[in-house]
């Protein structure tokens, strides 16, 4: 698993940086602050002492469904109803929008699928025309290590929207980023089909070890041939 970790890790960095190109593509990226190329806002919590705020049918993405769920986010343990959104600072967010976690779990991020809400401790990212949220996705869980050694440093604990604002990213055309990010994803299935497989085999050599060591199984000698 340390070796497909650090084979992704390695061609995410390599792709979107620019440092190794896909076929057919050429010209310069350009580098932008994040704030310029993506409208961004925090989620909030209705009272919970008001049931009639929840139970509706408009998903409420905490970081416990981010950690959950991880990339792509359709449902959630709560929800909130349209009353819920309209008495807080909660607010709903289009599908593709790309979900970042600011607090507890810093740099976690996802995808809703659908439109949903969120609490505050969650940015709501929604890339305009010249980026495509995949990408930005991806841009931004290249940063997870990175975000989460300064909070164990303790140079910064949480992160908070004007620094999320202030991210420099590399963006290439829309066409490319789209391309990138279905290498990243092909990538991605490929690496989590290899972990299934070794994990299957796993069991196996489990239950194959429980039946030898205990005589449920016996193991043939050929006394001739020795």
């Amino acid at each position: 698993k340390l070796l497909h970790t650090l084979f992704w890790e390695t061609m995410m960095q390599q792709l979107l940086s620019g440092k190794k190109r896909l076929p057919g593509f050429e010209g310069e990226w350009r580098k932008v602050e994040l704030a310029s190329v993506a409208e961004m806002s925090s989620g909030g919590t209705p009272k919970s002492s008001v049931e009639e705020y929840y139970n509706g049918d408009i998903p409420w993405v905490s970081i416990a469904d981010m950690t959950s769920k991880g990339k792509w986010i359709d449902c959630t343990e709560k929800n909130l109803s349209k009353l819920g959104i309209d008495n807080s600072s909660a607010r709903l967010y289009p599908a593709n929008t790309v979900l970042y976690a600011m607090y507890a779990s810093i740099g976690e991020c996802s995808i809703a699928r659908v439109p949903v809400s969120s609490s505050q401790a969650i940015l709501g990212i929604r890339p305009g025309e010249d980026l495509h949220y995949e990408f930005l996705y991806f841009y931004l869980s290249s940063l997870k290590e990175e975000i989460k050694l300064q909070g164990q440093q303790g140079t910064q604990s949480n992160l908070n929207a004007g620094m999320v604002k202030g991210f420099k990213i590399s963006l290439p055309s829309l066409h490319e980023q789209i391309g990138i990010s279905e290498v990243l994803n092909s990538a991605d299935e490929e690496i989590e089909a290899l972990e299934k497989s070794v994990f299957a085999l796993k069991r196996e050599k489990k239950a194959l070890m429980q039946q030898l060591l205990t005589g449920k199984r016996r193991v043939n000698v050929d006394t001739e041939a020795a």
